[in-house]
């Protein structure tokens, strides 16, 4: 378009200039004639010509402002962005192989053993909107089936210390729970996160931050379900959680507390207006996990199913970020308001099955962890807004760099076991009997000794090996494990390795 207006400036010059040419020649007899001064006509077709040119650059300039904004910018993937809207896809790839060696001396099961999964699989988009509105919605196809990541629209005001988020997504859970999977130390999160069943609920949530962004706070109601067809009419959980991220001693420190009350769905049976005493669902709790990978869905500690109302779960968190050095940990305190034997009315308190334990008492279960990790190339460990963030590598492979490469090493403890579980009683719905249910191997205790390294060619993929060593005391495969140990099962212990790496994408 710029050589057009060129030509066309250039041929109007041309045009002027022979314009007054031709009006200043003599005639071919050399016969004097009277010149006619035609400049009034020339000067008027001169801004004819000028309005015309004007015109022209202004089309010009206008569909260079369409075009820019129909031409995506790039950040990870495309994203569009004009008159208040923005469009941007994302999405995930995470490909994990693993061996899981077996404690046990019979051959191993299909859990253990080699093994590869796809961990995730998401696609999903996500905006703005007019008036300080913002939309993400991301699915998950890594297991043939579809689930939901999160699903929300929020309200972000701008000038304004507050915001709303409505949707699917985390219940204040803790610092590496809320962090996004893509910027992990390890392939799994802290066992404390699997055990007690931290994850996305429905609900709605408020944030408070502070001018310098060093003070936040975040509370919210939600169902006790996440995107699928439940229709739980009063299980709930509250949840907050509070931040202060300062930069302090020569680096980036975070301090961080959690809290959740969970109030599990009722029995229908347990309302004397329900005819039937055959209810379908059950106000019961169970929190086991895997070891360290989901590779295997083999859990060596597990409380078991028993009568409980609800619990509470109190966490705090710590970290810090000095150059090329981080530090992180965090702990998680479970207590469960369990049901009591004075707590229940055979006949009307019905539970699914043919019996349920009741603890002797509310149990309670503790977890934690401890990590450092060091990025040997240089790099600092991302974070952004109170949770962990992308890392910007310095030297990336495609720029002829050898990318960022970080070494962790993780303590993680979690520890199941409880007196008032295993010394507790149940009830059988077909004889209506009490009875007492002693059950040495409900719950155990599991500690992994993890040590990983991270190779993160470009910013947008990321490559993880990980070694565990995973040791158990008590649990429900303890007996099996040990089955020629004199001691009490709960006091058996046994110990395995495991070897998993990760490739994995994301934009």
């Amino acid at each position: 378009m710029k050589h057009h207006l060129h030509l066309l400036l250039i041929a109007a010059s041309s045009l002027a200039f022979a314009s007054a040419a031709q009006a200043q020649t003599p005639a071919a007899d050399d016969t004097a004639v009277e010149v006619v001064e035609e400049k009034p006509d020339a000067a008027a077709e001169m801004e004819f010509l000028k309005a015309q040119v004007e015109a022209l650059q202004a089309q010009v300039e206008a569909l260079s402002a369409r075009t820019a904004k129909a031409e995506p910018t790039w950040k990870g993937a495309p994203q569009w962005a004009s008159d208040g809207f923005s469009f941007k896809l994302r999405g995930r790839f995470m490909y994990d192989t693993a061996f899981i060696d077996s404690p046990f001396d019979v051959k191993p099961n299909k859990n253990l053993g080699f093994n590869s999964r796809i961990r995730r699989l998401r696609l999903g988009v996500e905006g703005k909107l007019p008036g300080d509105f913002g939309y993400k919605a991301e699915m998950d196809f890594a297991n043939s089936t579809v689930a939901f990541g999160d699903v929300i629209l929020t309200y972000e005001p701008k000038g304004k210390p507050w915001s709303v988020t409505m949707g699917n997504h985390e219940t204040m859970d803790g610092l590496e729970q809320i962090s996004s999977s893509r910027f992990l130390s390890f392939i799994e999160r802290n066992q404390a996160n699997d055990a007690f069943i931290n994850t996305r609920r429905l609900g709605i949530s408020f944030g408070l931050v502070d001018s310098s962004n060093t003070m936040r706070f975040n509370a919210g109601a939600f169902t006790a379900h996440s995107v699928d067809a439940s229709l739980d009419s009063d299980g709930y959980i509250l949840a907050a959680r509070a931040v202060y991220s300062p930069q302090m001693l020569g680096g980036q420190l975070h301090l961080g507390a959690n809290y959740q009350y969970r109030k599990f769905q009722s029995n229908d049976g347990a309302n004397p207006s329900v005819a039937t005493n055959s209810p379908s669902t059950n106000q019961t709790a169970r929190y086991r996990a895997r070891p360290f990978l989901q590779t295997t869905g083999e859990r060596f500690v597990d409380t078991g199913n028993f009568a409980a109302k609800g619990d509470q779960i109190f966490g705090a968190e710590l970290a810090g970020i000095f150059g090329p050095l981080h530090v992180a940990g965090e702990l998680m305190y479970t207590k469960v308001d369990a049901y009591g034997a004075g707590d229940f009315e055979p006949g009307l308190d019905a539970f699914t099955g043919t019996s349920i334990v009741f603890p002797n008492g509310d149990p309670s279960f503790i977890s934690y962890y401890g990590e450092v990790g060091y990025f040997i190339t240089g790099e600092t460990r991302g974070y952004k807004n109170g949770l962990w963030d992308r890392t910007k590598v310095l030297n990336p492979f495609d720029k002829g760099g050898w990318g960022a490469l970080q070494i962790n090493l993780r303590y993680d403890y979690l520890d199941l076991d409880s007196s008032k579980l295993k010394n507790g009683f149940s009830y059988t719905n077909a004889t209506g009997v009490v009875a007492a249910s002693n059950s040495l191997s409900r719950g155990g205790k599991q500690t992994g000794y993890q040590l990983g390294l991270t190779w993160i060619p470009q910013d947008y993929v990321r490559f993880l090996v990980q070694y565990v060593r995973t040791e158990v005391k008590g649990g429900p495969s303890a007996a099996l494990a040990k089955p020629t140990s004199t001691k009490a099962i709960d006091q058996r212990t046994y110990g395995f390795d495991s070897v998993a790496v990760r490739a994995q994408f994301d934009f």
